[in-house]
């Protein structure tokens, strides 16, 4: 069976089922606990073996199909929650943090949280993009995320089919969602003892130029 098949043979299985379930990227080998919508929309998260209450980053998977954007919200809800907004162009992909205190295009956020892509997982095909990366400080004391202690945690999703304003821009405005909800994932399903080696995939590269200087500041 070639490799595509396989691909979205995984996808199409979890696309039907509409539920959080544990999901093996072909490409990159990366296990996430992952939910994927009847849109093609998908967000999922691996996470150390031990999570203990000092752990702050995870590995995330986000896509979609076409050319619009993904966004996903670490705390459940859209307003002051810290989100992710990804979307692709051409061959790579673009990607921001983001929060709002009032519904519409959100801002883009600043800390000291950061995202490094892990290229074999960072793809934009036929059928689907893929946008794999690392997030490092990104588990927040605030309640803007969830807990590290967490056994599960909510999850918002939002897209949109339309592409952003400024495609090139990782600051661009977004169009309304037109699908959104929140899914909860089991955290314990996300843990892998893999992964400290699927973290040192993180690379910052000049495939995602556009992002890493929007991160980098």
């Amino acid at each position: 069976m070639k490799f595509t098949t396989l691909l979205l043979s995984g996808l199409a299985a979890l696309t039907t089922a509409q539920t959080a379930a544990p999901y093996t990227d072909a490409k990159s080998g990366i296990t996430f606990n992952a939910f994927i919508g009847s849109t093609g929309y998908f967000f999922g998260i691996a996470l150390p073996a031990n999570s203990t209450s000092s752990n702050t980053d995870f590995i995330a998977t986000i896509g979609g199909k076409g050319t619009g954007w993904s966004g996903v919200s670490l705390g459940g809800g859209m307003l002051n929650k810290l989100l992710v907004v990804a979307w692709p162009n051409a061959q790579a992909i673009v990607s921001s943090f983001r929060k709002t205190a009032n519904y519409g295009s959100p801002a883009v956020a600043t800390g000291t949280f950061t995202q490094t892509p892990i290229a074999n997982g960072t793809y934009v095909n036929a059928t689907h993009w893929t946008y794999t990366f690392l997030c490092s400080k990104c588990i927040l004391s605030d309640k803007t995320t969830f807990a590290p202690t967490d056994l599960t945690a909510s999850f918002g999703y939002a897209l949109n089919a339309a592409a952003p304003a400024q495609k090139t821009n990782p600051a661009s405005s977004v169009a309304k969602h037109t699908s959104q909800g929140q899914v909860s994932l089991d955290l314990k399903k996300a843990q892998s003892a893999s992964f400290e080696s699927w973290r040192s995939w993180a690379v910052k590269s000049a495939v995602t130029v556009a992002v890493k200087r929007e991160w980098e500041g």
